[in-house]
């Protein structure tokens, strides 16, 4: 019997990364603060969601990805503050090449740089 992908989106399981948005097109975000968005994948149901990076500050940055619930985290960069502040709330945030495909990142993230 075929096993079948789950259809309940799962935060446990999420990669969340920082994202600049090209139209309908989603690239790693070479920015923490300044990226437009955080899309969160669950690789398994295979579904993503985008929330608006609206207030573009370190700080509202970090609350929006601590308010995500996914426990991973791909960017392109992150200072040392915020780094600091998401590992301490359990974050495992990793850094990546903007040059990467979203979907490469996702599959690729034990092998990703810890931040």
């Amino acid at each position: 019997m075929a096993s079948t992908a789950s259809s309940t989106f799962d935060r446990t399981r999420c990669v969340a990364l920082l994202v600049a948005r090209d139209q309908r097109r989603f690239v790693l975000s070479p920015f923490f603060a300044k990226s437009d968005g955080l899309l969160i994948i669950d690789p398994v149901a295979r579904r993503r969601r985008y929330h608006a990076n609206a207030a573009r500050t370190s700080e509202s940055t970090c609350d929006l990805i601590l308010a995500s619930g996914a426990p991973r985290l791909i960017c392109g960069f992150v200072g040392a503050p915020e780094r600091d502040r998401l590992h301490a709330a359990g974050t495992d945030v990793r850094l990546a090449s903007c040059a990467r495909t979203v979907a490469d990142l996702v599959s690729s993230f034990e092998t990703l740089r810890s931040a």
